[in-house]
């Protein structure tokens, strides 16, 4: 497995991956969303300060992690469903603290048990809970180190 730098021909295969991951989660928001939004967001995304590292094996996309690095924000990380289990949200976590050595924020949905045990393990501290920006359902904000 190998993380690398998002490439333009990630697009499709990316939004896919997305769709799936975040269906994973058995979640009642993860329901309405829908393939061809995600596809037509990642290019808006990447011009907003979207920094796109995927990980990769045999030519085939397993997750991807999003940064906003002026905010210090990993604005998103999803690993495909059948990829799950083998430490890829964790190496693709580590690679952006590495990038990211003062400190990283996210949020993620409260109803996301998993996500927020592995953030806790991970080293991440849950602080307020507040609503998602555009869609509501309630998040909780983690921290790692001063972001």
């Amino acid at each position: 497995m190998e993380i690398r730098p998002y490439q333009e021909q990630d697009q499709t295969p990316l939004a896919r991956l997305w769709l799936a991951s975040w269906r994973s989660t058995g979640l009642a928001e993860a329901e309405g969303g829908d393939g061809q939004t995600l596809h037509d967001r990642i290019p808006d995304e990447l011009a907003a300060g979207w920094a796109v590292h995927v990980a990769e094996e045999d030519g085939a996309l397993l997750g991807f992690a999003a940064v906003i690095a002026a905010d210090h924000c990993l604005d998103q990380l999803f690993v495909a469903p059948e990829a799950q289990g083998r430490s890829i949200g964790k190496d693709l976590l580590d690679h952006a603290k590495a990038g990211s050595p003062e400190g990283l924020w996210l949020r993620t949905p409260t109803a996301n048990h998993g996500a927020c045990r592995f953030y806790e393990r991970e080293g991440f501290a849950g602080g307020e809970t507040v609503p998602h920006p555009k869609f509501g359902f309630a998040c909780v904000i983690y921290r790692w180190r001063d972001a």
